[in-house]
């Protein structure tokens, strides 16, 4: 007689208990999504939308331009099933495709944006349309119809982001159907099993997208538990030697990320210490090694908590400022060019600055270079001044 699998405790696990498992699992997914929803702020809750359309957008558009593909091979069955007068049937058939394809190229261009959800609902509302019309050419067909509008109820909805979009994604399937059935003056019992079959789609679809989201915001929060830990962890430990670049330039890349996903400013900064050759030539390197110590100790004490510091060669320095633009920046490279003069000397130490700051969609590496650019303009000039990049 076989036996029934085992639980961790030894204890039997039958088929109903799972199934009760699993239902309970995913409603409580859904009750915590309600509750985190609601604690998160304006700004936050729109970078968890931005983060689940990242998530989604690849199946989406794979879904988008997949499905207007079935009305151009649906022609196949109108030449078969209605002969050579089925050949007008094919112009109709490709107009709608290619009308559902721009639209999907016009969802996809659009991005995260509220011409992105306007362009899927006229997605959604043409494929109704190509449904009904294309079944208003066979009326027979219409006992089956209502089987694909449930499906793509199903399909949609779970990608419609908010509430607004989701309503008008189901009202968008439903009213070309009604549409069709008021113009073929179809009976009652047919209206009923249409709206019954989209119901049925509609509560599942919701549901589904209900899952999809409770599912986002858990990736989403521990997401950003995970940044801010990171980020806070390199608040504590602010400057890095020359020999501990690759750790400093891991967590700058976290910085670098965490301020873009929030969309705050992050100022890049390279500092060249000018008078290094000068007193390698006259003191030697034990006196620039020195040099440099004091330095890095100098300007850490002019940074900000939050503030990240590394020496990137013999001679440089490389600064982010996380939530500073081109002034606030400017002000704390002003601060630290009075204290490095005030370390004193027989040799004047100044500084060749370049400063710049991120931009959208762009890498840290082309930040840096083009803090870096601005730098060797500064030494160009003469040296002792600050050039923005």
């Amino acid at each position: 007689m076989p036996r029934r699998p085992q639980g961790l405790a030894g204890e039997t696990i039958t088929g109903s208990r799972s199934v009760e498992q699993g239902a309970r699992s995913m409603f409580s997914g859904l009750l915590n999504y309600d509750k985190a929803r609601h604690r998160l702020s304006a700004d936050e809750f729109l970078r968890f939308q931005k983060f689940a359309y990242k998530k989604m957008r690849h199946a989406l558009r794979l879904l988008m331009f997949g499905l207007p593909l079935l009305f151009a091979l649906g022609w196949a069955r109108d030449l078969v099933m209605m002969g050579d007068t089925a050949q007008w049937t094919l112009l109709l058939r490709l107009s709608l495709t290619f009308g559902l394809l721009i639209l999907a190229s016009l969802t996809w261009l659009s991005g995260f944006s509220r011409s992105a959800e306007l362009f899927g609902t006229l997605y959604a509302l043409l494929f109704s349309i190509a449904i009904a019309v294309t079944s208003s050419i066979e009326p027979e067909r219409l006992s089956l119809t209502h089987v694909p509008i449930m499906l793509m109820a199903i399909i949609l909805l779970p990608f419609a982001l908010t509430r607004v979009t989701a309503v008008a994604t189901a009202l968008a399937l439903i009213l070309p159907m009604y549409g069709m059935l008021w113009y073929l003056e179809a009976p009652r019992g047919l209206w009923g099993a249409y709206t019954l079959f989209f119901v049925a789609g509609v509560v599942i679809g919701a549901t589904l997208r209900r899952a999809q989201l409770s599912s986002s915001m858990d990736i989403f929060l521990y997401r950003e538990r995970l940044l801010r830990r990171l980020h806070q962890a390199a608040a504590n430990q602010a400057s890095f030697e020359a020999g501990d670049r690759d750790h400093w330039e891991t967590r700058a890349h976290f910085l670098h990320r965490h301020q873009r996903d929030i969309q705050k400013d992050l100022s890049v900064v390279r500092l060249d210490l000018d008078p290094v050759d000068d007193i390698r030539e006259r003191h030697g390197n034990e006196s620039v090694a020195e040099l440099m110590k004091r330095s890095t100790r100098v300007m850490r004490d002019c940074l900000r908590h939050g503030d990240l510091l590394a020496r990137v060669d013999g001679r440089s320095f490389v600064v982010m400022l996380p939530g500073s633009d081109a002034d606030a920046a400017t002000r704390v490279v002003e601060r630290i060019r009075g204290a490095i003069a005030g370390m004193g000397g027989d040799t004047p130490i100044t500084l060749s600055v370049g400063i710049t700051q991120t931009r959208e969609r762009e890498a840290l590496k082309a930040a840096t270079g083009r803090a870096e650019a601005a730098m060797r303009e500064a030494r160009l000039r003469g040296c002792d001044r600050v050039v923005l990049g």
